[in-house]
């Protein structure tokens, strides 16, 4: 059997508007040792017939229509990194693009050394029309080093306790590339409920700890934006609170993945963790208070005292407004 060098995973649902564009910035790579493994996930719109045409290209190895919608990208990931034949695994999902070159820069610190696990670059912002609008550097402007505005290679624990354990400051799978063996590693992958729209970060705390990671500064990604964004499909000012509490959850896992795993700075990482779980319970007793629920919003601090004096504060000017 062929060994290829990189499996390229593309997960596809009702995505054929920008199919053709996702298809073509893959096979155009300048880099051109790899497969293609092409996953659709019961589509309703003509994603299929798109994908058809692509399905005898020499460079595609899989195209699977499932008969039956599963409902998660997830579990999409990890049939595509079952089949995969590659030493990295490109999860390009299907309405993002990218330049030519993202391949032949984005793989280089993993082919020169064998602990970085994940190695990912900068994303530029695209609207539904592809047109480029920003970039996500600006996701990364809370924390006051300029680390996001150069290449780096660093110690995967040193990244998750500076950076990772805040926020995901990965924030499109599109822009990385994983060393295959160490994903296999963390299969099955974790998928709770609560984990909808964040179980990518927590396969990064899991791929980083006790590794290294890699950062190109270059925009070679393009992370289309949608309208129907994860806070609008989660149902406005109360899909805030239920977005925060879902990451309450996914935090505490990713602590309780630490503690297993033993990185050297795990008391630190802790503190950390601790500092941004004060955070959300904050913005969710916030939320409660937007919503005019005082009482729900000052009960549910009860046992935070620190919190509880901020939130009565906001609550009485709230009402005198």
């Amino acid at each position: 059997m062929e060994k290829y060098c990189i499996s390229i995973i593309i997960p596809n649902y009702n995505h054929a508007s920008f199919l053709e564009r996702r298809l073509e910035t893959v096979f155009e790579q300048t880099l051109q040792n790899f497969e293609v493994i092409l996953l659709d996930d019961c589509s309703t719109d003509q994603s299929r017939e798109i994908l058809s045409k692509y399905k005898k290209h020499p460079k595609t190895s899989h195209c699977i229509f499932n008969k039956k919608n599963i409902g998660s990208p997830f579990k999409q990931w990890e049939k595509g990194i079952k089949l995969a034949k590659g030493d990295f695994i490109w999860i390009a999902e299907a309405d993002d693009f990218c330049e030519s070159n993202f391949l032949e820069e984005t793989i280089k610190p993993l082919m020169n050394d064998d602990k970085i696990t994940v190695s990912y670059c900068q994303s530029s912002r695209a609207n539904f029309r592809g047109v480029i609008t920003g970039n996500w550097i600006t996701h990364t402007n809370q924390f006051s080093s300029k680390i996001f505005n150069q290449d780096f290679t660093m110690h995967g624990n040193v990244f998750i306790e500076k950076f990772l354990i805040h926020k995901n400051v990965i924030p499109n799978v599109s822009a990385v590339i994983f060393r295959k063996s160490h994903l296999e590693k963390i299969l099955p992958l974790s998928y709770e409920p609560y984990q909808k729209y964040n179980a990518d970060w927590y396969y990064y705390v899991q791929l980083l700890c006790n590794s290294k990671v890699a950062f190109i500064s270059k925009s070679l990604n393009h992370f289309r934006y949608h309208e129907n964004s994860v806070i609008s499909r989660a149902g406005g000012e109360s899909g805030w609170i239920k977005i925060f509490k879902m990451e309450l959850k996914v935090r505490k896992k990713m602590v309780e993945y630490l503690e297993k795993c033993k990185p050297s700075n795990l008391e630190e990482i802790k503190f950390q963790s601790e500092i941004g779980n004060k955070k959300l319970y904050y913005l969710i007793a916030k939320g409660f208070v937007k919503e005019n629920k005082h009482f729900k919003g000052i009960s549910t601090m009860l046992n935070k005292p620190d919190i509880l004096k901020k939130i009565l504060k906001y609550s009485i000017k709230h009402i005198l407004k």
